[in-house]
This record gives structure tokens, sequence and C-alpha cells, in this order.
């Protein structure tokens, strides 16, 4: 990659996210997961916490698809979590209603997996 080439890792991650992002669009999921994981410890060796949290959302995506609800269910409470973190550093009057929707909406996507979850430990 020419990112790693360049010594640039903030320019590597983007480059691991954009891969990621292609392989997931190929369904190449396997693939993806490798990108997106270079992705996460990157963006956590920066101590970049909003690319951590994308990472973290991409790797919910790709178990999922790859129908690891284990896996998917980690990353994405993991990305709740960052987020919760990150929006709660920003006290900006008009985040509010963003951070109800964005708490919502990830919490929606929890859900159904956590029922998956609970069936298959009953199994």
């Amino acid at each position: 990659m020419v990112a790693t080439s360049l010594g640039d890792r903030a320019l590597e991650a983007q480059a691991c996210y954009s891969l990621g992002n292609t392989y997931t669009l190929l369904r190449q999921y396997e693939r993806s997961v490798e990108y997106h994981m270079r992705h996460l410890h990157i963006a956590r060796e920066l101590n970049d916490r909003v690319g951590e949290a994308r990472a973290c959302w991409s790797l919910g995506n790709a178990y999922s698809a790859l129908q690891r609800t284990d896996l998917a269910l980690h990353y994405t409470t993991l990305h709740l979590d960052i987020s919760r973190q990150v929006l709660f550093c920003y006290q900006l009057p008009y985040m509010h209603i963003s951070r109800q929707f964005i708490f919502m909406s990830c919490e929606i996507l929890i859900q159904p997996i956590k029922k998956i979850l609970h069936f298959c430990h009953y199994m």
C-alpha cells in the first residue's frame, strides 16, 4: 500500500477502511474483516476514537454477513460504547437530538442480534 510506504498511519487507516468497504460490496467478507481489523488497530494506535467506532461498526456488519452473530454483537456493542463516549465529549446543544437518534438506532440494531444469541443459547 502506498500509505504504508509513506509511513502515514492515518492515510493507511483510511485506505484500510475503504478497502474493507470495497470487499464488503464484493461480498468477500473475510477479506473485509482483515482490512477493517487493520483499520481498528491503527485507529487505536492513533487514539482516533471516531475511526475506532467506524471500524467496529464495519466489523459488526461483516461478521453479521458471515453469520458470526457473537462477533457481530461484540463489535456493534463496542461501536455503541465508543459513540457514546465520543458524543459526550462534545457537549454542543444541538447534539442532544443527534445523540438520542444514534443511541436509539444502535439499540434497535442490537436487539435482534441479542434475541438470536439468546435463542441459539437455548438450542
